[in-house]
């Protein structure tokens, strides 16, 4: 073989490869589109139907600028590193859903809130 024919060997090797990862890729990102499409406000407020029925919708409310219209915040979507928030717009979600839900204002010091779900179980404690 000589150097050029190496160079396209491994050239096509590269493309073969590059397209069956984007392929695979691509396959992913449709399921869990899909998954998240049949995700409803309905079944948020499900999750947390142990708790109080204002709690769920307010927390909706506040964190729907994060995501897309028509989109509904699932319990395990983390804060930092799915919704890229940092601590100061943490707070605020926090405090934008407690007014929502007419609760008192949170305290200066609130614990670290991983996810969502996080949120509501927080606030839920503020009015116990």
């Amino acid at each position: 073989m000589t150097g050029w024919q190496k160079v396209a060997a491994l050239t096509a090797f590269y493309v073969i490869g590059m397209l069956w990862v984007n392929w695979t890729m691509v396959r992913r990102v449709r399921g869990a589109v899909a998954a998240r499409a049949a995700w409803t406000a309905d079944d948020f407020d499900a999750v947390f139907a142990d708790l109080d029925a204002h709690l769920a919708p307010a927390v909706r409310a506040a964190i729907a600028p994060w995501y897309g219209e028509g989109v509904v915040p699932r319990p395990e979507d983390t804060l930092r590193r799915f919704l890229k928030m940092d601590r100061s717009e943490v707070d605020d979600l926090v405090t934008d859903a407690a007014a929502r839900a007419g609760l008192p204002r949170p305290g200066p010091a609130l614990p670290d809130l991983p996810d969502v779900a996080a949120v509501v179980r927080h606030l839920s404690s503020l009015r116990a």
